[in-house]
């Protein structure tokens, strides 16, 4: 059997007092805190890290700043009842700590204007002295800007070489209805970035002139560089701080979505005086991320040479700046030869400080399961293993193990932890297709398991091992969880991520089919206690397995895609469906009718519940009405449970708990 074995155990707490274990519960959710992310003063020797836990009364998820100097018994929380407070970042010179809070400003103040709560948190930005004191903000009463954009692909904030200014992306924060609309309580519809972002406006970017010397707030002045309609991001200082690089689509090929790039993102060349904008890149498809070397010369990104999947594999490029910028492909991760697992990770960027020096870049690279790190030689292309590379990285890790829980002479309990392994089966079809199985403590149960077939979403993402909470619930109740990587998932190759391109619900579910087979002829898995459950692109799988198969005993589709053409109109996302299928509704018609789950709901026999977020954008709740609508006429077994407040991901703790009862609870109705 070829299993290679890597017990993979969640710690989301340490246990203070020794007891006996026992299985997971669903109440140990509440006992779960995180000391993540952490950042490191220039020097190494003081950390910063948001402290994730959440209060077990009103089931709430909290956020606050501590501090560490290596010391685990001397870490601490840095302000009295740790109000709110996420992505700490050292000023240069070590003596401040700027981090993003929900907290509000000053009374009397302009407020950071709300919006819903289903989208993004509405934050601003706050700086405290890294030794300690009073947080301050950064605006005045009367700041100009409003929310600021906390994610990684618009979101970026950094000090100027000089520690004196600070970059930031935000929005103007200002009411875009007119006095009509205000006055008739209507709403005309004005493009926005779509899931996650509902009530943010235009990202552009701004700079904040900061005080030597503070009062009640940080900033001198703040100057605003674009403004155009435009979204900004990723924003980054040249070496002497007198221009600075964004990425943005400033085409006509717009979508109502972050994280779109599969349009023609292009890098654009600010000067921080005049404002005058230069083009530098002028690709087809994206160039995003940019990245300053030291010395100031050039820059790097990640690029790809189309406008295709919302997922892609993308190449390493440097940037150079002359009378005319030129961009050169360092390493063509697109070429059918090159070895996959030194494909740069399709995430939203690349490594805040990825350059080591003038000649070397630090990347990471999706490697089937894992995520391995690797060194490039920007002028030879040469690539090395960077895994033991002493970087700010490395310094990171150490006093990452520095904080420690804030819970004191608290009794929690020992559990019984379930394990991940690899798993690698032949699809019967001249593939090796990898995924991850999720297997019970020996103590609650022994193969074969009920098995939980779990699909990734995208379909254009992956699997990766470890054991997460969900995971350790199931297994508590004895279920074993199986995550297949099926052709389209990224970590192996241009090829493989493409194979199902066209062919949705096809050669992907002969993978996962293959891999269910394979488990139980290896004894693993009982061939009469099979299950799925899947969100998103894992919902359209476990929505289109149960048209397809009766073999599973019940179902779980949470936010899924269960029609194509609804998807397109609806979504947040219609490049999605134009690229998977070739083209608009009215233009492949049969594809996307023929690939839509609700067109089988005649066939299906298996019990299914659906979960659904009620302000999801990217899978709108209108197809989980429809699909169940169907269910309910063919006289399926199904039931409809419907998440207020929640968007395209389930995150308030209460949903999160109810969520993944209501899941055992559908399984074990339905278990032999």
């Amino acid at each position: 059997m070829r299993f290679i074995s890597i017990c993979l155990f969640v710690l989301l707490s340490i246990p203070l007092i020794a007891q006996e274990p026992r299985p997971w519960e669903i109440d140990d959710l509440y006992q779960a805190e995180s000391f993540y992310p952490v950042a490191v003063s220039p020097d190494g020797k003081v950390g910063a890290a948001i402290h994730n836990w959440i209060d077990p009364k009103d089931k709430t998820q909290h956020q606050s700043l501590w501090r560490s100097t290596g010391n685990p018994l001397k870490s601490k929380a840095m302000e009295a009842g740790e109000p709110d407070a996420r992505n700490p970042m050292f000023s240069p010179d070590g003596k401040w700590i700027v981090f993003l809070s929900t907290r509000p400003r000053p009374k009397g103040w302009k407020q950071t204007p709300a919006a819903p709560p289903y989208s993004e948190p509405t934050v601003d930005l706050w700086l405290i002295p890294a030794a300690g004191g009073k947080a301050i903000p950064l605006g005045g009463p009367n700041k100009a800007y409003g929310r600021i954009y906390p994610d990684r692909f618009y979101g970026h904030v950094s000090f100027s070489p000089d520690g004196k200014r600070l970059l930031f992306a935000a929005d103007e924060g200002v009411d875009p209805r007119s006095r009509a609309e205000i006055e008739n309580g209507v709403k005309v519809v004005r493009q926005d970035q779509g899931e996650g972002y509902t009530g943010f406006g235009v990202a552009d970017i701004w700079i904040a002139d900061l005080a030597e010397k503070p009062g009640e707030y940080v900033a001198e002045k703040i100057t605003r560089l674009t403004d155009d309609g435009f979204w900004y991001g990723d924003p980054q200082w040249s070496a002497g701080g007198k221009k600075v690089v964004v990425h943005a689509n400033r085409t006509d090929d717009q979508e109502s979505v972050r994280y779109s790039i599969n349009k023609n993102y292009d890098l654009w060349e600010i000067d921080v005086v005049t404002k005058k904008m230069h083009q530098l890149t002028d690709g087809y498809g994206p160039e995003f991320s940019p990245r300053f070397s030291p010395d100031g010369s050039r820059l790097i990104c990640l690029t790809s040479p189309r406008r295709g999947p919302h997922q892609d594999i993308y190449n390493l490029a440097i940037v150079t700046n002359g009378g005319k910028a030129e961009t050169r492909i360092i390493s063509n991760f697109r070429s059918p030869d090159i070895d996959f697992q030194k494909t740069p990770s399709p995430g939203m960027s690349l490594l805040e400080d990825c350059w080591l020096d003038d000649k070397h870049v630090l990347y990471d690279a999706s490697v089937g399961l894992a995520t391995k790190r690797y060194i490039i030689n920007v002028d030879t292309g040469e690539i090395s293993d960077g895994s033991g590379s002493e970087t700010a990285h490395a310094k990171k890790r150490k006093l990452e193990s520095s904080f420690r829980p804030a819970v004191k002479g608290k009794k929690l309990p020992s559990r019984l932890n379930a394990s991940s392994e690899r798993v690698v089966w032949d699809n019967g079809e001249g593939m090796e297709i990898e995924g991850a199985l999720v297997k019970p403590h020996p103590d609650i149960a022994k193969p074969p398991y009920k098995l939980i077939v779990l699909p990734h979403g995208g379909p254009h993402h992956r699997a990766g091992l470890g054991a997460g909470f969900n995971d350790q619930i199931l297994a508590s109740k004895g279920y074993a969880t199986f995550k297949p990587n099926f052709r389209g998932s990224t970590g192996y190759g241009l090829a493989f991520l493409d194979a199902d391109r066209g062919d949705l619900g096809g050669g992907d579910m002969r993978d996962i089919m293959s891999g269910v087979d394979f488990l139980i002829e290896e004894g693993v898995a009982d061939k009469d206690q099979l299950f799925v459950y899947g969100v998103s692109y894992g919902g359209f799988m476990t929505s289109w397995l149960v048209g397809q198969t009766i073999r599973f005993r019940a179902a779980v589709a949470e936010n899924a895609v269960t029609d194509m053409t609804m998807m397109w109109a609806l979504s947040d996302l219609q490049s999605w469906t134009e690229w998977e299928f070739g083209g608009k509704p009215w233009q492949v018609p049969n594809a996307m009718d023929n690939h839509s789950p609700i067109t089988y709901v005649g066939r299906v026999e298996t019990p299914t519940l659906i979960l659904q977020s009620r302000d999801d954008r990217r899978c709108p709740i209108p197809m989980a009405r429809a699909f169940h609508q169907a269910l309910l006429g063919a006289g399926v077994e199904t039931g409809l449970v419907i998440y207020p407040n929640e968007s395209h991901g389930i995150r308030q703790p209460r949903h999160r708990a109810d969520k993944v009862r209501r899941i055992v609870e559908w399984f074990d109705k339905y278990s032999k």
